[in-house]
């Protein structure tokens, strides 16, 4: 059954270091383009989406030079997720902008199946550093270990 947490979330084609990233829930939408420079957000959040379902909180830096957006991801009990959304720019504190928790199926396999999904666009390194296979692979992993959880 799907539930009203449900996120959606979508990269599209990258281009010249920049990432435009769609993500949409409980009437709640964000729409950036995200830089690659310093770091790759999309390795951030590989890393935050291992983290998190081992219930270590991690978060992730989506870069738009010099402002970003972050995403704490927390799991405050075991199979519920929790996703806090925050604004920052160079002169102010984090502005929160939105929270959801739900399962796995509603939080955590929606990024999952964007990073996949990016991976199967076809585009330079130089347009966006693309993950490494056995990072990929592991991510399949989990998604098989979360879709046996539910």
């Amino acid at each position: 059954m799907k539930s009203d947490n449900r996120i959606r979330v979508d990269f599209e084609q990258p281009s010249h270091g920049w990432l435009p990233v769609k993500v949409v829930m409980n009437g709640f939408d964000l729409d950036i383009d995200a830089s690659d420079v310093p770091v790759n957000p999309i390795y951030l959040l590989y890393a935050a989406i291992l983290d998190v379902v081992d219930g270590i909180a991690s978060k992730v830096w989506w870069h738009l030079e010099p402002a970003g957006y972050y995403f704490d991801f927390t799991q405050p009990q075991p199979g519920l997720y929790r996703l806090v959304i925050s604004y920052h720019s160079d002169s102010q504190t984090p502005e929160f902008l939105h929270e959801t928790t739900g399962n796995a199926a509603d939080i955590i396999l929606p990024f999952c199946r964007a990073i996949k999904n990016l991976d199967s666009y076809k585009y330079d390194e130089q347009d966006w550093p693309s993950l490494e296979e056995k990072q990929l692979a592991r991510l399949s992993n989990v998604i098989e270990l979360l879709k046996k959880r539910a």
